[in-house]
């Protein structure tokens, strides 16, 4: 009997480390770079107490994680041009106007309220550091109006930024208004004064920095062109998913060998933190940006629901809790996207066209958790350095991080790229951004999450809004043979082919397509 004990003792702990290798090895990115930022910390610790070493040693420690952010940043362009191309190509041309400008209205109105959520938390708690943003009271030796012009001027260059005249240049650079004093020497105004006059003039300059925006608004721009062209530029459409899937692959490489970036990054903070406000300053980042998910996850999405629909918004979180969870741990939203149409056709019972419509543009183009977690961290990073934000730089923050979101890659740990491109946008030191790898990969989850989930409110929002609509047409649906029949009584062979045809082509629409 003991021996049988014992055995089936062996048995069950056999049987539970296997189950624990397998885990492992399942989330072996995972496990990874935790064991990277384990074995980073003691590295650090052990060179910086046992190893003398000089400010360029440092250097040489971080090093890696160098190599790492420049990789991330030579794919940043084209990734994210080729996703917002092919998130674009696939609308539907004949599909009701109305159920579309619900959709765009309820995706712009919610990135938007995210993007809020983030900047009002991260200015309130200023988690990089204790330095107020300027405003325009903050400089009383200013004159008013001037401060009020340079604000101007930046809203300006957003538009400017927005239509570029060199989409080559856009890669690498974007246009920039300074306010320069020129001394005017007395013979250039008149004779007869006898004093210098001081003149401040506007300059534009191309400053280094990727022009964020205008690739962006001509990305969406090509790929409507695209999308009008029907089969025309399908071949092109083919080549640009190629060479996206291509530079997804190459991101999945790089990502292999982020553990190694990771543990010399860390190794590298380790050495030359010498009172630990980073680690406080960063445990508080990710406090913010969980508190910012939570709100609008679980405030905000639903009472808008509950606002439009009249109906209790945590049964379509119930419906859809699995897919969620799923979402949070594979951390990717493309990987769940039949998961989803499954329970809100199965389970919350919205109808196929509405769920097939709007999740596929929602899980390109929606991301609510992904446009928050986007501007804190480019103004955690602005106050990590001391660097102080006017009124226009944080609008060209707010606008960059809604509209770069839509550009983001639904695989795992691809949001540090669009960091990367939108504090370049500002021009603040996108290397800063190496301290955000790691924190980037575990919020990844969360921002996943609360992605899936605002499209999930929004197909089923969609729908109770747009049930008379669809009624509406299914019964012109229904009518339309009828008339087309009646019609073709008395025409001759020909005639009727010809109404066969327009009708085959009328039917060709949003409404009546059930097997997309």
């Amino acid at each position: 009997m003991e021996n049988n004990a014992t055995l089936q003792m062996n048995t069950f702990c056999y049987g539970q480390l296997k189950k624990f290798w397998v885990y492992i090895f399942q989330k072996k990115i995972l496990a990874s770079n935790l064991a990277a930022v384990i074995l980073g910390i003691a590295l650090g610790f052990i060179l910086k107490i046992y190893v003398p070493m000089t400010d360029v040693d440092r250097l040489y420690i971080s090093f890696p994680g160098e190599i790492l952010i420049n990789m991330l940043q030579a794919l940043t362009v084209p990734l994210i041009v080729t996703s917002v191309i092919i998130s674009v190509t696939p609308l539907n041309r004949h599909m009701s106007r109305r159920i579309a400008v619900h959709t765009a209205a309820y995706f712009v109105s919610t990135t938007i309220l995210s993007v809020t959520i983030g900047l009002i938390l991260v200015l309130a708690v200023r988690p990089g550091a204790g330095y107020a943003v300027r405003t325009y009271y903050a400089d009383y030796d200013e004159d008013e109006d001037e401060e009020d012009s340079t604000t101007v001027d930046g809203l300006l260059d957003l538009v400017r930024n927005m239509l570029p005249n060199n989409l080559i240049q856009a890669c690498f650079q974007h246009y920039k208004t300074e306010r320069v004093k020129f001394e005017i020497e007395e013979d250039e105004l008149n004779s007869s004064l006898q004093a210098n006059v001081t003149e401040v003039r506007l300059v534009g300059q191309y400053i280094e920095g990727t022009n964020t925006l205008g690739l962006i608004v001509w990305s969406f721009i090509f790929g409507m062109a695209l999308n009008s062209m029907g089969g025309k530029g399908k071949l092109l459409v083919e080549a640009i998913t190629i060479l996206n899937e291509t530079t997804k692959c190459v991101v999945n490489w790089i990502l292999g060998y982020l553990p190694v970036a990771v543990l010399f990054i860390i190794a590298g903070h380790v050495v030359d933190v010498d009172d630990w406000a980073t680690i406080s300053k960063l445990g508080t980042l990710m406090g913010v940006i969980v508190l910012g998910l939570a709100i609008h996850g679980t405030v905000v999405l639903p009472l808008i629901y509950f606002l439009f629909v009249r109906r209790n918004p945590f049964t379509v979180f119930l419906a859809v809790y699995p897919a969620l969870v799923t979402a949070a741990i594979v951390s990717s939203s493309s990987a769940v996207l039949s998961l989803v149409y499954e329970y809100l056709e199965d389970r919350l019972k919205i109808d196929r066209r509405i769920a097939r419509f709007v999740m596929p543009i929602g899980n390109n183009l929606n991301k609510n958790g992904t446009a928050l977690y986007e501007l804190v961290a480019a103004v955690f990073i602005a106050q990590y350095n001391s660097i102080s934000l006017d009124l226009h730089q944080l609008i060209t923050l707010f606008v960059t991080s809604a509209v770069a979101s839509t550009g983001v890659a639904g695989i795992p740990a691809t949001g540090v790229m669009t960091t990367l491109i939108i504090l370049s946008a500002v021009g603040l030191p996108a290397k800063e951004a190496s301290i955000l790898v790691f924190v980037e990969y575990l919020l990844d989850h969360c921002n996943t999450a609360v992605n899936v989930f605002g499209n999930c409110i929004g197909a089923s929002l969609i729908f109770e809004v747009s049930k008379k609509h669809l009624e509406k047409m299914d019964e012109q649906s229904k009518e339309t043979p009828r008339v087309h029949c009646s019609n073709a009584e008395g025409q001759t062979t020909d005639e009727n082919q010809v109404h066969i045809n327009s009708q085959d082509s009328d039917d060709e629409s949003f409404y009546t397509s059930s097997e997309n």
